[in-house]
């Protein structure tokens, strides 16, 4: 023993290893105390969005939560790591998956392998569904209480009229509804133009979740002051002059439309026309300006044109003595072919065109004297209809001729019947 404890290399064996077991032994300690400065931590990452992996050209999910919350535990350190880098992913990988109904289990990466990682739900039920798309016509959805009082809607227009609306089958099979919503101030009393929002809704009024192209429409609203038709009623008021017998008084004019509040409209079934037959003495037709009913703010027409069916008082002797002049001189008729009628008054903003007669050409015969017919040419008279007061539609108006005095004037149609329309 003397003589190894005399041994140099003895004692260096010794040294050595009281060294290697000394820092074993503060090693462990440090590792100890670190173990318990870090500890281990829990804590939940909220609201963390899912990813979904599957055919989305051909395929529709439906059942997948957009968030989860993700439970971790581990190292404080690896957990405050996590929260602050984001670096993680939480998916539903359903390529493998065919159409129907799945329970699939929510997946994460890119978490530390020293963390533990719970995913809350665990599990979701998801519905895989065919795509598919289809076109579906667009309804204007407006709530009339916005006009002002005594206005309505005359008409809607929408453009695109359909739209194509896109998602799972049995999704698109319960579409009910589809509405372009109209939104506005109180008041409203004038015509006007807007994009609308497309809403797609089930019979219970729940918005679906589909795609809809485009998502937008333009909508026009024509709005106009209340208005009623009624018909026109002639009243005969005065006496014939003596000798003139009145047979029957008529209009080509059935109906004339009233513009005003609705409590005045709905009071009144008929325009009365009174017609003073005191200053009537042959048959013929006339032009009579009609009168506004109390409470009415304007009418559609301003003027009818009233036709008499008249038999003239006896002419004295004198006078029929120049009629006999007048018949032995002869009574002559010069004809006129496809003369274009003329439309005067048409505001610029409306356009016309005829129904009847066809192209707007009639045939006009004039008589008279020789004397009277002699300078009457085609470039000398104009025939026309009077459209100031109309409104877009189909509407029948006289036909009327401006020609030189002394001459009877005879249309192969007595009306026109045309279109009114916007420009």
């Amino acid at each position: 023993m003397d003589k190894m404890m005399d041994n140099p290399w003895f004692l260096r064996i010794i040294a050595l290893t009281l060294a290697i077991l000394l820092f074993v032994s503060v090693q462990s300690e440090m590792e100890k105390d670190n173990m318990n400065v870090s500890g281990t931590t829990v804590d939940v990452l909220r609201d963390v969005p899912v990813e979904v992996y599957y055919d989305d050209d051909n395929l529709v999910v439906t059942g997948v939560p957009e968030t989860v919350n993700v439970n971790i535990e581990g190292p404080s350190p690896l957990v405050l790591s996590s929260k602050v880098m984001k670096d993680y992913k939480v998916f539903l990988d359903l390529r493998e998956l065919s159409i129907g109904k799945h329970r699939v289990a929510v997946s994460n990466e890119n978490f530390s392998e020293k963390l533990k990682v719970r995913t809350d739900p665990l599990y979701v039920d998801v519905v895989i569904e065919e795509r598919i798309s289809e076109e579906f016509n667009v309804e204007i959805d407006m709530n009339e209480g916005l006009l002002a009082e005594n206005y309505v809607v005359k008409s809607y227009d929408v453009e695109p009229k359909k739209v194509t609306i896109t998602g799972a089958k049995s999704v698109i099979e319960s579409i009910d509804y589809v509405k372009a919503t109209i939104v506005g101030d109180q008041g409203i009393s004038k015509s006007f133009e807007q994009d609308a929002n497309v809403r797609v809704l089930d019979a219970d009024l729940n918005k679906l979740d589909v795609s809809v192209e485009p998502k937008t429409v333009q909508v026009k609203v024509k709005v106009e002051e209340y208005s009623k038709d009624v018909p026109v009623v002639l009243l005969k008021q005065g006496t014939p002059k003596e000798g003139v017998t009145i047979n029957g008084l008529s209009t080509n004019v059935e109906t004339v439309r009233l513009y005003g509040p609705r409590p005045v409209l709905d009071k009144i079934e008929q325009l009365n026309v009174e017609v003073d037959v005191s200053k009537i003495e042959d048959a013929g037709s006339f032009d009579m300006k009609l009168a506004v009913p109390e409470g009415v703010t304007k009418l559609s027409l301003d003027k009818i044109k009233i036709i008499g069916d008249v038999i003239p008082a006896p002419s004295p002797p004198e006078q029929q003595e120049e009629e006999e002049k007048d018949v032995t001189s002869g009574v002559t008729e010069k004809s006129f072919e496809q003369v274009t009628i003329a439309v005067r008054g048409l505001p610029e903003q409306l356009q016309s065109n005829f129904n009847t007669p066809v192209d707007g050409v009639v045939s006009v015969v004039a008589k008279g004297t020789p004397e009277a017919l002699e300078n009457v040419q085609s470039d000398n008279f104009s025939v026309y209809v009077d459209a100031q007061n109309s409104e877009v539609g189909e509407v029948a108006l006289p036909i009327q001729i401006d020609g030189p005095a002394g001459v009877e004037w005879v249309t192969s149609e007595t009306e026109a019947k045309l279109t009114i329309k916007e420009a």
